[in-house]
């Protein structure tokens, strides 16, 4: 599989990362350059991990940003030493450096520490002598002139002092570093810059029912696909996210609940870009205690609502969950197409010719409303059977964007349902038999499909709506990806006064 990140610099906005040593208020002044919420806050230290890449505009100067996790240089456990790591890689390729530190606690021996290793770097040091909320403040900032770096700015993350004439600064850096870094430049921006998502729905236009119709053309243009990778804490989501992308992009530990922040990540395959989305693993509310864990969870919830496509990984060795289920339902109320992938499978003793097909049956049993979602495989670790991924994800997100028109929907409606099965919408009531008039489709990502009907009592029998569902499945290849299907009834009321108004509307001509 060849895989390319986006990493050559000539295509990209130049990089400015932000370091610091642990709780000093890097991913504050991050969220509020970038101008969003993308890293977690609090004041728990070491809440960031693993580089978060977003994109800043000043005075119509464009640039990209790295957050990256508080730096402790002599610290050897996993975690710490991971995140050095990580901020390393942020060093290296960054056109310059914010260094972030607190103004209230002064100069401490970690501070000490830093500032020999950026001085090592030879990039230009831009030092943030960030909490500077009071006057006083303000002036203990200068005692940060002692590390040798000319540019000190006392500044207030949290309430944007002193943030501009900073900016000011670093933007006349890029520019004389970079020519090409001009006003209104329009270069690609790096990996995980802000996304030009478009709309999830196309533009509907109204049709002379009152219903709203797609473009007429078969299919939306795909650009970039957003893919979200999410399942239980340590089922191997960020060791996943690293195999994809060929290299150590998020930090991987066996302790559970390593990654805290959503990262994303851009890479090219065989021509289509892919915005793959590392998530926090996701627990049960009652699980999750730490209030950055509790965030972690919820930004990872809320990262399904921006994606296309999400890889539910399920843990191979642990077997198929409720949590899993629950977890790929929160995918499926997003809209999301959705690949089942079992990873660790290079990890499962024993096995046999048909323990694939006994793992997806546990699989089926336990989601049986995503009976339609594919089931693979794959071993983060190995790499086995990860190049199947990114196909499978493009020709769910293709399936997604398919629209048919109404001609189509009704003569397959006509042959398959009313001729060949003869399944009826609903039971009798009082007499009255429910009747489809027709239906048509109004909605893609996901595909949403309206059946209007008439008469009887107002309610499609669950028995036909999974026939119908499985027919579209069938016909139209809605490959991995969940179909919304709306009932609109009309009353007796409703056709006396659309009648009405039509006869009106012939008096007048």
């Amino acid at each position: 599989m060849t895989v390319q990140s986006r990493t050559d610099g000539a295509s990209e906005l130049p990089l400015v990362a932000i370091v610091g040593r642990p709780n000093v208020g890097k991913s504050t002044l991050f969220n509020r350059m970038i101008g969003q919420r993308r890293a977690i806050v609090g004041d728990e230290p070491g809440i960031t991990r693993d580089r978060i890449y977003g994109e800043a505009n000043w005075r119509t100067t464009r640039f990209a940003m790295v957050d990256t996790g508080g730096i402790v240089p002599d610290d050897d456990a996993v975690i710490p030493a991971n995140i050095l790591k990580q901020a390393g890689f942020a060093i290296n390729e960054a056109a310059a450096l914010i260094w972030v530190v607190d103004a209230r606690k002064g100069i401490t021996p970690l501070d000490q520490e830093l500032a020999l290793l950026l001085r090592s770097t030879g990039k230009r040091v831009l030092v943030a002598a960030n909490k500077a909320d009071a006057v006083s403040l303000e002036s203990d900032a200068g005692e940060f002139h002692g590390f040798g770096f000319s540019d000190v700015f006392p500044i207030s993350a949290e309430h944007g002092n002193g943030i501009g004439e900073m900016l000011d600064e670093l933007v006349a850096h890029l520019r004389g570093a970079d020519p090409s870094v001009t006003d209104g430049s329009e270069k690609i921006s790096r990996k995980g810059a802000r996304s030009r998502r478009g709309l999830r729905e196309s533009t509907p236009t109204e049709e002379a029912d009152g219903t709203s119709a797609l473009p007429a053309k078969d299919e939306l243009p795909a650009k970039e696909l957003r893919l979200a990778i999410v399942g239980r804490p340590n089922v191997g989501k960020s060791s996943l996210l690293n195999r994809l992308m060929g290299e150590e992009r998020a930090i991987v530990s066996a302790v559970a609940g390593t990654t805290r922040d959503t990262v994303d990540t851009l890479l090219e395959h065989q021509g289509q870009t892919f915005r793959i989305i590392d998530t926090a693993g996701i627990r049960r509310k009652g699980k999750t205690l730490a209030m950055a864990e509790k965030l972690s969870v919820v930004m990872a919830r809320k990262s399904l609502e921006r994606a296309d496509v999400a890889i539910v990984l399920i843990d191979a060795e642990q077997g198929v969950a409720a949590l899993d289920a629950a977890i790929a339902g929160y995918a499926f109320e997003e809209g999301c197409s959705i690949i089942l992938a079992l990873n660790k499978w290079d990890a499962l003793e024993n096995k046999k010719t048909g323990t694939p097909a006994a793992f997806e049956r546990k699989v089926r049993e336990q989601m049986k409303f995503l009976s339609w979602a594919p089931v693979i495989t794959i071993s983060a670790l190995k790499g086995q059977r990860v190049d199947k991924l990114l196909p499978l994800a493009v020709r769910a997100d293709k399936a997604r964007r398919v629209r048919i028109s109404t001609s189509r929907l009704n003569e397959f409606f006509q042959r398959e349902i009313r001729e060949r099965s003869g399944i009826l919408p609903a039971k009798t009531h009082g007499g009255s038999r429910l009747h489809v008039q027709y239906i048509t489709q109004i909605g893609v990502r996901p595909p949403v499909i309206v059946v209007f009907t008439s008469g009887g009592k107002p309610g499609l029998h669950f028995s036909f709506l999974r026939h119908l569902e499985n027919r579209l499945r069938e016909e139209f290849d809605f490959f991995g990806t969940p179909i919304r299907i709306v009932e609109r009834h009309k009353t007796k009321g409703r056709r006396r006064q659309e009648s009405a108004s039509r006869k009106g509307g012939k008096q007048k001509r």
